[in-house]
């Protein structure tokens, strides 16, 4: 999926790894270069925020590749770019409000710099490949538990590996939907891979499935879409970074956006749009009369506001 794609699919997390070459922040997956500019990325998400002002976006940024023909740090290559639509940044160490994030980036530092550049809420003590959830507590009382169990020690066929980073991710999804405290983040990455001489699995087969001798095994995705189906009650999972999330199981994103909402709250809110639908269609086959009756000669009084009460009802759904 494109980041365009991503934005109208629902997906509001995104994490980028990046490495500056010549002084601009290029787009990287491990040392290599993806052909693509941080430049371009951001002005594809300021331009969705223009047309979206009510969302809100996140984006952990993290240097990934050693710099390249470069003379600045890359923190001021990062400032730099952001400081440019600074409008369209929450660069506050805090956790932001939604009303504060509307039409905004909230900033996940993953990168060291000088004090005047390390602004963002700081997850530089992010762990690499722990075996375990951990927490981050941040010096202005930001707290992030964070499962990033990407690839295990011990040669493992797809099946085990499923299975334990399916543990991985299932233990947190309960954690965090136990949780009371509203202001705790939550970051739980499905993906994983595997590259041994033993076993080569690469992270698409992880997240979607693929066979095991002659059994096919179902992959992160369809399992993810499982444990949603089968918890019908509200609940806060915090942030699911996924792999291909728009393959391996149907609407998977709109099943853990939903998660959100209470099954009544869906259908009242259902219902309301429903009731909403048919007064216009009364309105509009009450106006498409009274034009009919006046082309005849006949004097009809129509309803005041009719349009404008029909207007603001349906903005408020």
């Amino acid at each position: 999926m494109s980041v365009l794609e991503q934005l109208n699919a629902g997906i509001r997390y995104f994490d980028f790894r990046c490495g500056i070459k010549e002084d601009i922040p290029e787009m990287v997956h491990g040392p290599s270069l993806l052909g693509l500019q941080l430049p371009e990325v951001l002005d594809i998400m300021y331009t969705w925020l223009e047309t979206h002002s009510k969302e809100g976006l996140i984006v952990q940024i993290k240097e990934d590749r050693k710099p390249e023909r470069s003379t600045v740090h890359f923190s001021h290559a990062i400032f730099r770019h952001i400081a440019a639509r600074s409008e369209r940044w929450r660069t506050a160490n805090t956790t932001p409000s939604l009303g504060e994030l509307r039409g905004k980036i909230q900033l996940f530092r993953r990168y060291n710099g000088p004090s005047l550049m390390a602004y963002g809420i700081d997850v530089t003590e992010w762990q690499d490949n722990p075996t375990r959830p951990f927490t981050i507590n941040t010096r202005n009382s930001v707290q992030l538990t964070i499962q990033d169990h990407y690839s295990i020690s011990d040669p493992k066929p797809l099946p085990a590996l499923i299975a334990i980073k399916g543990g991985d991710v299932s233990g947190l999804l309960d954690r965090a939907s136990a949780d009371t405290d509203a202001g705790h983040w939550y970051l739980n990455f499905t993906s994983a891979y595997e590259f041994n001489w033993y076993y080569q699995l690469p992270p698409r087969e992880v997240a979607v499935g693929g066979y095991y001798g002659f059994k096919w095994e179902e992959g992160m995705n369809p399992r993810l879409q499982t444990f949603l189906q089968v918890r019908e009650n509200k609940s806060r999972f915090g942030i699911v970074a996924m792999d291909f999330p728009d393959i391996g199981a149907d609407d998977l994103i709109i099943s853990l956006i939903m998660s959100n909402f209470k099954p009544e709250d869906t259908s009242r809110s259902l219902r309301r749009r429903f009731l909403i639908a048919v007064m216009i269609l009364v309105a509009l086959l009450f106006i498409a009369i009274v034009n009919a009756h006046s082309e005849c000669g006949l004097n009809f009084t129509p309803l005041p506001h009719v349009a404008e009460y029909m207007e603001e009802l349906f903005s408020g759904s």
